[in-house]
């Protein structure tokens, strides 16, 4: 059922995860000129509780935001949705490099450096999805 969920949008879903409001509309905004469906979340909890409706092809998630962090949001889906597999793409401004590590490890893809280029975005997000369905 999640997978016809999912297809039916001759768009690609993206959930956009990103506690700045400023930047998560920037986000949405590059995102969907270059022909994304973007649903952007303030929070992991809003994000997670929308899995219960939609299934998107990718989530773009900040790693570090109060309350639920991009890593907790990922351990979170797994758990709850153990069937589910949704690539994740991590962007972040940090330079912990315990985090860029962490986060090299779980995204589909190298972590995505604030502030991101609209294109590199893009591709990346293109990329990432696609490297997924052929896994």
């Amino acid at each position: 059922m999640y997978q016809e969920m999912r297809t039916k949008s001759k768009k690609q879903i993206v959930f956009v995860v990103e506690d700045n409001d400023a930047y998560r509309v920037l986000l949405g905004r590059m995102l969907e000129q270059r022909g994304f469906l973007v649903l952007m979340f303030e929070n992991g909890f809003k994000a997670l509780s929308m899995l219960e409706y939609l299934i998107p092809c990718i989530i773009l998630s900040d790693i570090q935001m109060p309350g639920m962090d991009g890593f907790e949001l990922r351990e979170e889906i797994d758990s709850m949705y153990p069937k589910l597999r949704i690539p994740f793409q991590y962007i972040s401004s940090t330079n912990e490099q315990v985090l860029i590590e962490k986060a090299n490890e779980l995204s589909i893809l190298e972590l995505v450096q604030k502030p991101a280029r609209a294109e590199e975005l893009s591709e990346v997000l293109k990329t990432g999805i696609k490297k997924f369905a052929a896994a």
